[in-house]
């Protein structure tokens, strides 16, 4: 068998999905590439932020998306007793979006899948990359098993979306360099929590974090910080040991475990904070987590990735229409949308690292941090531009330690 497309995207989730469809909207043919055997079917739970709103919509999906979940302008962030330290205020923010969307990121995956396939995008599951082809150091498609049978596709430009570990980068010989945290976290979806209304909540303490966010009328997203424990000893205590570590912090979760009853609907891994250079080469581009990876406390992931595949859309249909996929064609894409990971990034390691470290000065500085924002309603819209990745240029040294709660 032999493919032939304009555009190979190594892996079907929500980024390469997401510029699937906006390539085809510019005429672009493109094949998505999986080694997964179909679609994925556990419900998992996803925050978009303002801008990851306002890529769904310039997409075109999200009146569609917004009936799904649950949209929130406040978001509480507690202590381990239940004390407010501080009420995000979404509202605060000059945007047309000013609030959080959380639902079952399987939906939307089906969608941005249905909307592709319809506009004439194709993907081949249960197929994994090899290797890229390249013909004097210009990428010319990919080499890869089809259900195990070996398959050379080929194509103007392939586009890495294979995740954190991706192997395209590899193939690029980027450069990476890779921050990982201690501690791991379960995250899965829960039934409603009634008292939560229109809220979202998250408990902090040195060594321990709990988020809970209303992800539609029959659901709620959870992600709790497990520390150092591995999923394996977690599983030997069993559900019920979790169940009665996460309501003992948040009793208004008790109601809501009962379709719980086993592992298969909770995830664990542990973060990492992933920068890489650079994005492109002759004839590739990276996409997502396989050019950023970043602390899921900003719940940025996704929504980076949803302006970088509108970028990306851009610069490879002007690439392939020019006849020019060279590194120096694409080199906008990353000239455009690196500052925002890297600022995004940055934040997010210092927010989770203040939020969970049990060293006297920074617990004092993080609870510094959180009173001054609660007061000072000029800094807390200023801190929730980078949270929500609305900001324009990147923040000097001086502005994030006011932020952070370094400087007064």
């Amino acid at each position: 068998m032999e493919e032939k497309t304009d555009v190979v995207i190594v892996g079907a989730g929500i980024a390469g999905l997401a510029l699937a469809v906006e390539l085809q909207k510019r005429d672009v043919s493109t094949l998505l590439l999986d080694r997964r055997k179909g679609p994925e079917s556990t419900p998992r739970g996803i925050t978009f932020q303002p801008n990851g709103l306002e890529a769904l919509e310039k997409i075109g999906i999200l009146d569609q998306v917004r009936q799904m979940g649950s949209a929130e302008r406040i978001l509480e962030v507690r202590d381990w007793d239940r004390q407010l330290l501080l009420e995000v205020d979404y509202s605060v923010l000059d945007h047309p979006h000013n609030y959080i969307l959380t639902v079952n990121a399987v939906q939307v995956e089906q969608l941005l899948g249905y909307n592709a396939e319809n506009m004439g995008a194709r993907t081949l599951w249960s197929t994994g990359f090899d290797d890229i082809l390249w013909n004097t150091g210009l990428a010319q498609g990919v080499r890869v098993r089809v259900k195990d049978e070996p398959t050379d596709i080929k194509a103007s430009v392939i586009v890495g979306a294979d995740g954190p570990q991706s192997r395209v980068r590899a193939g690029i010989g980027a450069t990476t360099k890779t921050r990982k945290y201690h501690d791991s976290f379960l995250v899965g979806l829960v039934g409603p929590v009634s008292e939560l209304k229109d809220r979202a909540r998250q408990y902090q303490a040195p060594g321990k974090m709990l988020g809970i966010m209303p992800a539609g009328p029959d659901a709620s997203y959870i992600f709790y910080c497990v520390g150092k424990r591995q999923f394996d000893d977690l599983k030997r205590q069993g559900v019920e040991q979790f169940r009665g570590e996460v309501t003992e912090a948040a009793p208004e979760l008790k109601g809501a475990f009962g379709a719980v009853e086993a592992w298969t609907k909770i995830a664990y891994f542990t973060p990492s904070f992933i920068r890489v250079d650079p994005w492109v080469s002759n004839g590739v581009a990276l996409l997502g987590d396989s050019a950023h990876t970043i602390h899921p406390h900003a719940g940025q992931g996704v929504n980076l990735s949803l302006q970088d595949a509108l970028v990306l859309a851009d610069v490879i249909s002007d690439a392939i229409k020019a006849g020019d996929t060279s590194a120096a064609k694409l080199a906008p894409y990353q000239a455009s949308r690196k500052m925002f990971a890297d600022v995004i990034g940055q934040h997010a390691h210092y927010t989770a690292t203040y939020a969970l470290s049990n060293n006297w000065l920074v617990k004092r500085l993080n609870k510094r941090a959180l009173r001054k924002m609660q007061k000072n309603k000029k800094l807390m819209k200023r801190a929730l531009e980078i949270t929500a990745g609305i900001f324009s240029k990147k923040p000097g040294l001086i502005e994030q330690a006011r932020i952070g709660g370094i400087l007064p």
